[in-house]
């Protein structure tokens, strides 16, 4: 139990502060209180200290802080009120430990405070009466021509955003570039794949490296032919070449189809080829594009050599796999 310390022999002090003071219904009130004491003593606000008749918003316990000669916290109480007139805090105790464990207690003393009216400086405040009704004189001129050129604005705001939505709605001639050739892309695709082989290649990427070379040689075949290749197996691709005839020429659907086969190996069969056979395997496609690549167009001359790209033939050969 905690015993009152003598008034004369207490070694802890503590000052209270009120903000606002005044203040009015219902403000939150920051009632703080500041102890100091020695070393060797601890200072506890105890739990569930009654402050009836104000209410209870909150506490802070702040961190002790040293002073040079001993130590000081400080204790914030949140507080409300909600009458009017004088008010009191009332006085409660803080408990604190001396250096021999002896649990005492140090009584705060109350604080009076202020609280003030939301109303007037008016002993009692009477309720105003209601204000006497308005009325325009009629006809109020003014007011319907403000009404008139209200609606008369808001119309023709209206028909000109409506006149400009259809404008930026029109047809428009849209420009666009013509299509690069199928062997230029190749060719690009190919060279940006060389200078990445070695680092491919060393980081052990053996198979990003043929996947990204078969798909370069699909890409070619399916927009310089119209023979349906990306994303396709490589037996669906032996499938539509048979039903595309000689359509791959002047290339033969057995290279196209060794080719990717060979490739198969490396992305199924785990078959790890060295730079030698990759830097072939890519000088191969090279071949099959510089073979296919249409002879440029002669001045006069209706159109060029070699087959022009048609439609997807896979039709067919999808209905049959299927």
């Amino acid at each position: 139990m905690s015993t009152p310390a003598p008034a004369d022999t207490v070694p802890v002090t503590a000052i209270t502060k009120l903000a606002p003071d005044p203040s009015h219904i219902g403000d939150l009130l920051a009632f703080e209180v500041v102890v100091a004491y020695p070393d060797g003593y601890t200072v506890n606000l105890p739990t569930g200290v009654d402050f009836s008749p104000l209410e209870l918003v909150g506490v802070d316990e702040g961190e002790p802080a040293s002073t040079g000669t001993g130590w000081r916290r400080t204790f914030t109480v949140t507080l409300q009120h909600f009458a009017v007139g004088e008010a009191t805090v009332p006085s409660f105790d803080l408990t604190y430990v001396d250096p021999q464990g002896s649990v005492q207690t140090l009584t705060v003393a109350a604080r009076q405070f202020t609280v003030d009216s939301l109303l007037a400086n008016e002993v009692d405040p009477a309720i105003r009466p209601e204000d006497p009704p308005f009325s325009l004189e009629y006809p109020a001129v003014t007011a319907e021509l403000a009404i008139y050129a209200a609606l008369v604005a808001l119309v023709a705001g209206l028909v000109l955003a409506r006149l400009w939505a259809r404008w930026r709605q029109r047809p428009r001639a849209i420009v666009t570039e013509p299509p690069r050739p199928p062997h230029e892309r190749a060719n690009e695709a190919l060279s940006t794949l060389e200078a990445r082989r070695a680092e491919l290649l060393e980081a052990g990427r053996v198979t990003d490296y043929y996947l990204e070379l078969t798909d370069i040689a699909k890409s070619y075949v399916q927009s310089r032919f119209g023979i349906e290749a990306l994303d396709r197996t490589t037996d669906e691709i032996r499938r539509a070449l048979v039903r595309a005839g000689d359509r791959l020429a002047p290339l033969s659907a057995d290279e196209l189809v060794k080719f990717l086969q060979e490739c198969d190996l490396v992305k199924f069969a785990r078959f790890a080829p060295n730079d030698e056979d990759a830097s072939a395997s890519l000088d191969e496609v090279r071949d099959m594009v510089a073979r296919s690549t249409p002879a440029a167009e002669s001045p006069g001359s209706s159109s060029a050599a070699g087959p022009s790209p048609r439609p997807p033939v896979d039709g067919p050969a999808r209905q049959e796999a299927s």
